[in-house]
């Protein structure tokens, strides 16, 4: 068996990990909101304190030891919504895709995406065993024909001087 050291010692999974976490959204947070005013140095002793509170309640800490891995497939997720959506022209609207196009995409890639989420998390199988489960595909699929083909005729007209 391989031994991680330090990055899987219990000391570092359930106390630095969690501290780190607490205390970079915590400093983030009052730092972009200047809740606190415009000094770094307050900001980072309000987080450094909710970062060792959070690491001294040992509920606190199952809290975000069960939340890291969560945030961590989303901000996963995210990127490569941002990436795929860049690829497609995303950030110049206007340049080589229609508005209308480019709108269409971000629903079927906002669809799609929540459906890899679903099915990343096994969610599917809640539904899936139920009875009228086997119909939804078939509905889902109609429902998405009708959605493009509306879409295909809405982008195509020219709006009228």
């Amino acid at each position: 068996m391989v031994s991680l050291g330090l990055l899987g010692s219990e000391f570092f999974i359930n106390l630095i990990l969690p501290f780190l976490f607490i205390f970079t959204i915590v400093f983030a947070i009052l730092d972009k909101t200047k809740f606190l005013g415009e000094k770094k140095d307050i900001n980072a002793i309000v987080a450094l304190v909710f970062g060792l509170v959070t690491v001294g309640v040992p509920w606190a800490i199952g809290v975000v030891l069960n939340i890291i891995p969560v945030v961590a497939v989303i901000i996963v997720i995210l990127i490569a919504w941002l990436m795929t959506y860049g690829f497609v022209g995303g950030y110049t609207p206007g340049e080589g895709i229609s508005k209308a196009w480019l709108k269409t995409f971000q629903i079927l890639l906002g669809i799609v995406f929540i459906g890899v989420i679903v099915w990343a998390t096994g969610l599917y199988k809640i539904v899936a065993d139920k009875p009228w489960a086997s119909q939804i595909g078939e509905t889902v699929f109609l429902v998405g024909a009708i959605i493009a083909v509306i879409a295909i005729v809405i982008s195509g007209k020219e709006p009228s001087k």
